[in-house]
């Protein structure tokens, strides 16, 4: 057996998640042919192979991939006199519980539920809440996951946020030789706040895009979120929709702006990239239906033609 590190720290991974997963899975056992008589969660001594251990087969003879009806005989529990403790144990756990038979219906598989008690139906939201660890909510969540996103530009907006792009600020501070500067206006180093707002390329294109609701450029992604939770009127929510939708088309293109001259040397000009984030914008927001207020409100594309897109 390879006794690398490595190897022994996957076999202990591998381990603890069917250990994980064992204590969200029961199982009812009727008929025992379903149920693993060693590895199943069945009696209240939890799954019986890490009871009893690698010995655990040869003690009680019964083989390591038997079911629970292996361990019948002639409608009694068919197993060796108690030679330890933990065997005196099972048997009288066994004496209080139904004899698998035949006649009975299949093994029935329980997960737990959200109250904590098990129930034969899966939920994956209630399993993953329960495995997880829970971390504050940040406030920035709902400017990067919404109904009305793209989600190419919502997952590089959420790695912007998170601070994980790897811009030249970051690769340097992971020892990698490259030029620090910003290939869209070489003037100042690059970093996230740099190239997606103080950047002249990028000031430009927020400053083209300003209107009833946005009256400057915002000079971060946390001004983002405060505009978004300040904002106010009757038309308020949509117009919201629409400016979490331009922040992230704007950070989207720009960011393949900065790819595209850095790995393919193609460039755009300032009106050829304010159009492509136009265009952005006008898809998908024809692509979404009109709202279903109950009363009358203009559509998204509305609100961006008539308070954000400079092309009216």
């Amino acid at each position: 057996m390879n006794d690398s590190p490595r190897f022994s720290s996957a076999v202990r991974s591998m381990l603890q998640l069917k250990q994980e997963v064992q204590l969200f899975l029961r199982c009812t056992v009727r008929d025992g042919s379903r149920a693993s008589f060693w590895f199943d969660y069945w009696t209240e001594l939890g799954p019986l192979h890490l009871l009893f251990g690698t010995s655990g087969p040869r003690s009680l003879r019964i083989p390591l991939t038997a079911t629970v009806s292996q361990a019948v005989s002639n409608g009694h529990w068919n197993l060796p006199p108690a030679c330890s403790e933990i065997a005196e144990t099972l048997q009288i756990i066994l004496s209080t519980m139904p004899v698998p038979s035949a006649a009975n219906s299949g093994d029935v598989y329980l997960w737990r539920n959200q109250s904590g008690g098990f129930g034969p139906s899966f939920s994956s939201r209630v399993t993953w809440e329960r495995i997880r660890d829970h971390s504050p909510l940040v406030d920035w969540y709902k400017v990067v996951w919404f109904k009305e996103e793209i989600p190419r530009c919502s997952f590089l907006s959420w790695t912007a946020f998170l601070g994980r792009l790897p811009t030249r600020d970051r690769l340097i501070s992971w020892g990698l030789s490259v030029q620090p500067g910003c290939v869209l206006c070489s003037v100042a180093d690059e970093s996230i706040s740099h190239l997606f707002f103080h950047c002249s390329f990028a000031a430009a294109t927020w400053t083209r895009f300003c209107g009833r609701y946005m009256a400057t450029p915002p000079a971060s992604l946390a001004a983002i979120v405060q505009l978004c939770h300040q904002m106010q009127g009757p038309q308020a929510p949509l117009a919201v929709a629409v400016l979490k939708l331009l922040s992230q088309v704007i950070i989207y293109s720009l960011w393949r702006e900065r790819n595209g001259r850095i790995f393919q040397g193609m460039s755009s000009t300032q009106e050829a990239f304010f159009r492509v984030v136009d265009r952005a914008m006008r898809d998908r927001l024809l692509s979404l239906s009109r709202t279903t207020a109950s009363t009358p409100s203009p559509s998204l594309l509305e609100l961006y033609f008539w308070f954000i897109s400079p092309y009216s």
